[in-house]
């Protein structure tokens, strides 16, 4: 099935209207395409960040090393996060541990390390090695391409493919159910997070229970106050 996305942001807000009887979700607060834009956003950039590594999503950049030099400045302005490396001697490919920082050394030898060390934010990574390469070696990097933002709701919900559909609806309904402290949120999240996961191959059982575990407990703080929002305007009206 070819990975393509040709839905716009507008549909999903056309249809997550009827779960809310038509309540807008544009033009709130005097915002225009608010909170329409912002839940997308979220909704999006979840899909898309760590640990979710997606096929249609992925990207692959080669250099070579030179010998005695540590860091490797490289534009990529779609960087997103660095999912795996690995370098070739001529002869073999090795594999490459990606770190969250590496310190300055000049140590010489076959790397072992690899992190994306710095972001300057106008699209230069900046990846540094660990050892210092001790010679010319072939590089390669697949990193997943950061979230775009959503600027119109005519946007797409590109690089998401059509298939997938079910996955960002979902989780832009738990959003706005958020937003307006709705009792759905809850379950509706709980129902996102799972679809997500079971819809991503690329996670071990160990990421699998962590992920979960983290997302259950904040779902539950989240239940939590959605209660306390309850009683309290339940409280307010019994005064009145």
């Amino acid at each position: 099935m070819a990975s393509t996305s040709t839905i716009q942001l507008q549909r999903t807000v056309n249809v997550t209207s009827v779960f809310l009887r038509g309540m807008p979700l544009t033009g709130v607060g005097g915002f225009v395409n608010e909170p329409a834009l912002s839940a997308a956003d979220e909704v999006r950039q979840f899909i898309l960040a760590p640990p979710f590594a997606w096929r249609w999503n992925r990207s692959t950049v080669t250099f070579t090393t030179v010998q005695g030099q540590q860091d490797y400045p490289k534009l990529l302005s779609s960087f997103g996060w660095l999912e795996t490396a690995s370098y070739t001697d001529g002869t073999n490919t090795h594999p490459l541990t990606n770190v969250l920082v590496l310190a300055p050394d000049t140590t010489q030898n076959p790397p072992q390390s690899i992190s994306a060390l710095i972001d300057d934010t106008a699209g230069s990574i900046t990846f540094r090695f660990l050892p210092v390469p001790d010679a010319a070696y072939t590089v390669t990097i697949h990193y997943q391409n950061a979230a775009p933002k959503f600027n119109d709701l005519t946007n797409l919900w590109a690089p998401i493919p059509d298939y997938l559909r079910y996955l960002y609806e979902q989780g832009f309904r738990a959003k706005i159910y958020e937003y307006r402290s709705d009792e759905r949120f809850p379950f509706t999240q709980q129902l996102f997070v799972r679809q997500v996961i079971a819809a991503n191959a690329g996670l071990s059982d160990s990421q699998i229970d962590i992920f979960l575990s983290e997302r259950l407990n904040m779902q539950r703080q989240a239940q939590v106050e959605l209660g306390k929002a309850a009683a309290g305007v339940s409280g307010r009206s019994l005064a009145g």
